[in-house]
């Protein structure tokens, strides 16, 4: 089966996780997908069905503060890092609601969907879900969700996954791009989308940014979708996979800043 996979240019909000889960919907299923190998969310359709179109996949908006964040650029070329190791190459975020009752809310779905994977498997074969916990500069602790997305994906593994060259903002060099030489693809998967609120004519819009345009205690929101991935020995594990990331706001970042000047 191969899976419809949207990324545009243009920013496009999904289902808010917070206010609606797969759990309180009939028109969620789970599929199983090969190449790669794993296991999705996907909306129903009686068209998909119908007329044999391409499933989609459920991507979830999830609006929360940055409370970790890695999206580097690959500007040197990683020594330490071989061809076989390049695969575990990622940009990830984790977001924090610092007890907003909205993003307690998107945890919660979090485990729900987590409910409708397990499941699919054996019981005890899928490793249980945990959401991270973040503590602040002062102590209090808050639930945090981590968010992330491969670089590089095995070509034997997605044999029909087409090539997209890297933005210059995340490979300046290179040296991602010359891996798909050494057997790797950089495919729609793969790609995160990064933008910035802005408005035109009045209207909030959202225009492409760099992934160096994010710092911790950002407020931001979030496309992501989950899956589930194959681990060794009959375990299976879930991912939150990041799909794209927007800049709301900055006061929160820019007030720690000055605070730690």
């Amino acid at each position: 089966m191969v899976l419809k996979v949207s990324h545009s240019l243009e920013y496009k909000h999904g289902l808010y996780l917070s206010r609606q889960t797969p759990a309180q919907t009939d028109h969620t299923r789970v599929d199983r997908f090969e190449h790669p190998q794993t296991w999705r969310l996907i909306k129903k359709s009686s068209a998909v069905e119908n007329k044999g179109l391409e499933p989609e996949e459920l991507v979830f908006t999830i609006i929360g503060i940055i409370s970790e964040v890695d999206f580097p650029a690959i500007k040197e070329k990683p020594i330490s890092v071989t061809p076989r190791q390049c695969k575990f190459l990622r940009q990830s975020v984790s977001l924090t609601g610092l007890g907003s009752p909205m993003f307690d809310a998107a945890v919660e779905a979090t485990h729900q969907i987590y409910d409708m994977f397990q499941r699919q498997f054996q019981e005890g074969a899928l490793e249980v879900w945990h959401t991270d916990v973040w503590q602040t500069p002062s102590h209090q602790s808050h639930l945090s969700l981590p968010m992330s997305n491969h670089y590089l994906t095995p070509r034997r593994d997605a044999p029909r996954m087409e090539h997209i060259p890297f933005e210059t903002e995340e490979d300046p060099h290179g040296y991602l791009e010359s891996m798909f030489k050494e057997g790797y693809v950089h495919g729609e998967e793969n790609i995160v989308g990064y933008y910035t609120k802005s408005k035109e004519e009045g209207k909030k819009i959202f225009v492409k940014a760099g992934p160096q345009s994010f710092r911790q205690g950002d407020i931001v929101e979030v496309q992501v979708s989950f899956v589930v991935v194959p681990l060794k020995k009959q375990k299976y594990k879930m991912l939150g996979i990041l799909h794209a990331i927007a800049l709301l706001d900055t006061s929160f970042s820019q007030v720690r800043v000055i605070h730690n000047n």
